[in-house]
């Protein structure tokens, strides 16, 4: 009998730990290019790009920070050296929206910024 509850006890750490692992789930993801200006490269906030919200309208710049990048763009334009800040570039980049469960249960989403491809201008 005792077998038995200890067999179950085990089980039951196995799923919740399992399941702790695995509290990020990927919801969507979505594709966009836009043309931006290399504002710098952060190792806490990663890599700062200045955009136009509005083409027509100067005073419309946000900066748009991407915390990942895949390796094939990083052998493209060397982006963590000073060098590109200031010039202009064509970014294809990946939005993640994924859930994040937290100790108390609690769903929150977030997002997050990969760069995937980078076209000099």
């Amino acid at each position: 009998m005792n077998t038995k509850k200890i067999t179950v006890f085990v089980l039951m750490v196995m799923v919740l730990s399992a399941n702790a692992i695995s509290n990020k789930i990927t919801q969507d993801k979505e594709t966009i290019t836009i043309k931006a200006i290399f504002d710098g490269y952060d190792s806490e906030d990663g890599y700062s790009f200045l955009v136009r919200e509005d083409e027509s309208d100067e005073d419309s710049e946000a900066i748009v920070y991407f915390s990942e990048i895949t390796e094939v763009v990083l052998k493209t334009v060397n982006l963590k050296s000073k060098e590109p800040i200031g010039k202009r570039f064509e970014i294809t980049y990946e939005i993640t929206e994924y859930d994040e469960i937290d100790d108390n249960g609690t769903v929150e989403t977030y997002e997050s910024y990969k760069i995937i491809k980078i076209r000099s201008l």
